[in-house]
């Protein structure tokens, strides 16, 4: 039997090495996601942050997102943590009319269009819950989530962290290639990937973005990596070669090559510079 057809919904206690983080995405569930290990960028429908372990998240359907972790903050197997638990409206639809104490508490849930994070409090409740699932039985783990469904709809505590605009297809084309820009800088990223990303041809695509942004794709990509180096120079004690590599590149003499035409200095003088 289809192991799917076992589950009506989804329950992933993930720990992951940050560059193998999936990429942008979308998709027709609701996605509750507890961050247990790990920081870095979040980017959500129209929103990109800062997010640190602690962190839970409530996404409704269709709005894209992705996390970006850094590398800094992992365990010893130099991996991040998460859970993750998916549930669609087909399952939502069941609750409510299999048991009619569910609901209100279904209905409040669907008044979330947009990603919200769940204050301390809150996420304290929600975070126990879910450490506990982990050693539960199916049976276990459906009961678990009733009592998620519970508190995720009391509106008390919540914070947006990413609208559900409706945008027209050239800004949500626009907003998909930013945001894919930001959570894979650090990968090697070809125009390709890019175009596949946004369902153009590599030439359609190249025009988009020209017309749109006034540069190259990868002058816009050379751009964006030059400003997480300049970061990483004020900030951190990473060498040259460090931050070469962290930010995409993956030759010196380039990278040299493209900070020095983007800042008119090189690494180091700018490192002297904003020390």
């Amino acid at each position: 039997m289809n192991d799917n057809l076992l589950h009506s919904f989804s329950y992933n206690d993930v720990h992951i090495a940050p560059k193998n983080q999936i990429d942008l995405h979308q998709q027709s569930t609701w996605e509750l996601s507890y961050v247990s290990l790990g920081s870095g960028m979040r980017a959500i429908g129209d929103k990109t942050e800062m997010f640190n372990s602690g962190d839970v998240v409530l996404i409704p359907p269709e709005i894209p997102h992705c996390w970006s972790f850094n590398d800094s903050e992992t365990d010893i197997n130099g991996h991040v943590a998460n859970i993750t638990v998916t549930f669609d409206d087909v399952f939502l639809n069941k609750c409510a009319s299999t048991f009619p104490e569910m609901s209100v508490v279904i209905m409040k849930i669907r008044e979330n269009i947009d990603a919200v994070k769940f204050g301390k409090r809150k996420a304290d409740v929600i975070t126990s819950i879910l450490n506990g699932m982990k050693k539960e039985n199916n049976a276990e783990k459906l009961a678990s989530l009733i009592r998620l469904l519970s508190v995720l709809s009391d509106d008390k505590d919540i914070y947006i962290v990413g609208h559900n605009n409706k945008m027209d297809a050239r800004e949500y084309q626009l907003n998909l290639i930013k945001t894919y820009v930001l959570c894979n800088f650090y990968r090697s990223i070809t125009i390709d990937d890019v175009a596949r990303n946004v369902n153009m041809n590599r030439t359609s695509f190249c025009r988009f973005f020209k017309h749109n942004i006034g540069m190259s794709f990868v002058n816009y990509l050379n751009e964006y990596r030059i400003s997480k180096a300049c970061e990483l120079l004020k900030k951190s004690d990473l060498n040259i070669s460090q931050v070469c590599y962290k930010t995409g590149f993956n030759d010196i003499p380039y990278f040299c090559r493209v900070f020095r035409r983007i800042k008119c200095m090189t690494p180091s003088k700018y490192r002297i510079t904003n020390y």
